[in-house]
Order: C-alpha cells, then structure tokens, then sequence
C-alpha cells in the first residue's frame, strides 16, 4: 500500500522531508545499499540524528572479499551529503502482523545464527552463495535487499531447488511511479535474479 504522508521522514527522489521527533519502527534505506533500523530519529535543520540504529550490509575487506556485518550504533547524516536515499516509519497496524504472526522461537528446527552472516550477494565481481549449503532448513531473522525495495522477515526457507522463500514478510519499497509503499505479506517468493543480498542477523546482534 501508498505510504501515507506522515509516514515518509525523507524520500530523496520526491524530495519530500518532514522534519520533526519520530519513535516507532523506522527504515531507513541508504545510497551506498546500507539498511537503518531503529525505532528513535530526529529530523531537524536537514540532519537525522538516528539515536540505537542498527545498520546491516555488506563491507569490503582488506582482501577485497566482501564480508556481511551488522552493528549498533547511534548516526547523523547531513542531507546536504547526499547519503541517504529514504527513510520511513511503518505503520502500526502492519507491525502488528509482523509481531503476531512471528514463528515461535521455540521451534526445534529453526537455525539461529550466533552472529550475522551473509547468506547470498549478487554482484558482478563478487558473489556469495550459500543457498545449497542451508537446502532444507529454516532460517531466522533475514533481511533481503531486492529491486526496488527490502524485504524484512520472521524467517526464509531454502527450498529443494535452492530458492529462499520468506515468511511473514514486511516489504519497503519504491512502485513503478518511485512513490514508497509497504505491505505485509505471509509469503513471499523472489526471484534469485531481483535479489541483491541475504543477511541473516545474528542473535548476539539482536539483544
């Protein structure tokens, strides 16, 4: 669904930029394909101040491998800069699927990773797949980057053919008109090809 106004905190491409104090469950999608989420931002003066992100993505290494990470911080980001491309806070009535539909932490064949790795990166010069090696198995806590958008969800599974299958999916994203729109979806199938990368987040990361 269309994000409502007072949802979108900034959108590079509409150039909206609502300034204010916001709490809640904020997705905050940057230029250099880094994810933000938190639930504490201020937009004043064309700085957010993001206060207990957690950002996700993919770094280089000294060896030139790239390498998933996952770390907590506070951020600050001039607008002026040019590093981020939206930030959004999701309505409360999606969260609240998202919440009540969770998969029990509890069940016995759910694999939760110690710390946050990547599962799947397609880049041209260099890739990581390890959708063969998890064939089978359910895992939890994965966030995806897509065409156009980010998939947030309770768990993905690896299929008998090597194809991730998520479940009770929050879905960030730009339509064909560059508006940003989220939904809810329990299931959501994507194609190997339209996924950038898998990251699977580390427990340790989540306390």
């Amino acid at each position: 669904m269309k994000l409502a106004s007072k949802n979108i905190i900034f959108d590079s491409v509409k150039n909206i930029r609502t300034h204010g104090k916001y709490n809640g469950s904020i997705i905050v999608m940057c230029k250099n394909e880094h994810i933000i989420l938190t639930d504490s931002l201020n937009f004043v003066d064309n700085i957010i101040e993001i206060g207990k992100g957690l950002i996700i993505g993919f770094e280089t290494m000294i060896s030139n491998k790239r390498e998933a990470f996952s770390l907590s911080s506070n951020f600050k980001f001039d607008l002026n800069n040019d590093a981020l491309d939206y930030c959004v806070q999701i309505p409360e009535d999606l969260i609240e699927k998202f919440d009540n539909e969770r998969f029990s932490n509890e069940f016995p064949y759910t694999i939760n990773l110690l710390h946050s790795a990547g599962l799947l990166l397609n880049e041209n010069q260099l890739r990581i797949n390890h959708l063969d090696f998890f064939k089978g198995e359910i895992l939890k806590n994965p966030i995806a980057l897509i065409h156009n958008g980010i998939c947030i969800a309770d768990r993905v599974v690896i299929d008998e053919s090597s194809n991730p299958i998520f479940y009770g999916t929050l879905i960030i994203g730009r339509n064909k008109k560059d508006k940003l729109s989220v939904s809810y979806e329990s299931i959501v199938n994507v194609m190997d090809k339209l996924i950038k990368y898998i990251i699977i987040i580390g427990i340790e990361t989540i306390k």
